[in-house]
């Protein structure tokens, strides 16, 4: 058999002509797409769909469902992101001003309050929302120990007030608002006037929580306190979430003797608001009273942890401390509120006068720093004033015994 071989084919030496045709036609579309590159990227590339925004009403609709589930701070932001998306609707401004009173946030309520009564100068609800922020603020400037800053504010209210009662003399809680205003500042020429104001407030509204709570305070502060005592009940039975209702309530009773009704009542405070510093103080005063320091002291620091500016809170921790005795810690507490307090009034010069004592029973050579604060003391009609008349005549025979 004969067997023939096939020599095999040479490799081709060149490429394809299927993969040049490939080539060619590559560089052909490259060269389309760099010289047509706006064309194609509108063809290739979609158009973004942008997302959908909420208005205005939707954020206020959001904010009314936080404040609802209590979460104010979630509320606040969605009411300020509403005001920013439309800056024409008074009730956006509304609510948040009393939102932010609600938070203890007055400051920042009197900034929008402001923007408000330009935007809407004839609308009751406005004027109304600034003279709650006015109060407000001045219950601040009065827990931070300035007491002219606070009449400032009060006095602002009044005027707010007015301008709500000049539009509608059937607003209820404008007229509370005016009592308040009048009240506060604790001049008794004013009295008459705040009850004839908080009377009417009760009168239009007899279920107003707030007219209830202002007729209390000025009914107390006249002495009527069986009087007072009982609208903060009726003002606890229109609104049990209205705090200010209980702290008074509470310092009523500590008023006429009660002091375990005063501290259950500031317990039902702080049931209501966690976060209440005003009660968290009120306990801390009705534990000293009982001698009861441990939580005397524990309740004053919750209540600095709430608001690092309430200079009683500290003055009440100093004077804890100072009757264990611990003067170290007592005139650092005691220090803190002087500072708050800036001078000595007839209502706070206690503290004044315990800080100086507190140097002195420390070290009678500690007289230099104790000794402007008894002069202080001396001056105001206060209660310490003699007290503080003997510390100076205690240093006086101190610095004779050492002088050679």
């Amino acid at each position: 058999m004969e067997i023939k071989r096939t020599p095999p084919r040479y490799p081709r030496k060149c490429p394809s002509c299927l993969l040049v045709l490939f080539v060619i036609a590559g560089i052909l579309v490259g060269a389309f797409i760099i010289t047509n590159a706006e064309q194609v990227r509108d063809t290739i590339i979609p158009t973004a769909t942008p997302e959908p925004t909420r208005s205005a009403t939707e954020f206020a609709l959001l904010a009314d469902l936080s404040e609802r589930d209590g979460e104010l701070e979630e509320a606040v932001g969605y009411y300020e992101t509403a005001v920013r998306l439309d800056a024409t609707k008074p009730e956006f401004y509304i609510r948040l001003i009393n939102l932010l009173v609600k938070i203890n946030q007055p400051e920042r309520a009197l900034e929008v309050a402001e923007q408000a009564t330009v935007l809407a100068p004839d609308n009751e609800d406005v004027w109304t929302a600034t003279a709650a922020a006015h109060i407000a603020n001045g219950d601040r400037l009065e827990n931070a120990g300035d007491p002219t800053g606070a009449n400032l504010e009060y006095a602002q209210a009044v005027q707010a007030a007015a301008s709500a009662i000049a539009i509608n003399p059937y607003n209820a809680t404008a007229f509370a608002y005016k009592a308040a205003g009048l009240v506060f500042p604790q001049d008794p020429a004013k009295y008459d006037e705040a009850q004839e104001a908080a009377s009417t407030a009760v009168e239009l509204e007899p279920d107003n929580a707030i007219a209830r709570l202002y007729m209390a305070n000025t009914l107390e502060l006249q002495a009527y306190y069986a009087a007072a005592r009982e609208h903060y009940q009726l003002g606890i039975d229109a609104d049990p979430t209205l705090t200010d209702l209980y702290t008074g309530l509470a310092y009523n009773y500590f008023g006429t003797g009660s002091t375990s009704e005063a501290i259950l009542t500031f317990q039902d405070a702080i049931a209501v608001d966690p976060a209440n510093a005003v009660a968290f103080d009120g306990l801390a005063y009705m534990y000293l009273q009982l001698g009861e320091l441990p939580l005397a002291k524990e309740n004053a620091a919750r209540a600095i942890e709430l608001d690092p500016n309430m200079a009683r809170a500290y003055g009440r921790l100093g004077e804890a401390y100072f009757k264990e005795p611990n003067y170290d810690k007592a005139i650092e507490e005691l220090e803190t509120a002087v500072k708050l307090y800036d001078e000595p009034t007839d209502i706070n010069a206690y503290f004044f006068n315990m800080l100086a004592n507190a140097y002195i029973y420390k070290d009678l050579a500690l007289c230099p720093q104790a000794i402007p604060l008894f002069e202080a003391v001396s001056r105001t009609n206060s209660f310490t004033r003699e007290a503080a008349l003997e510390g100076l005549e205690e240093c006086r025979r101190a610095q004779l015994e050492t002088t050679p």
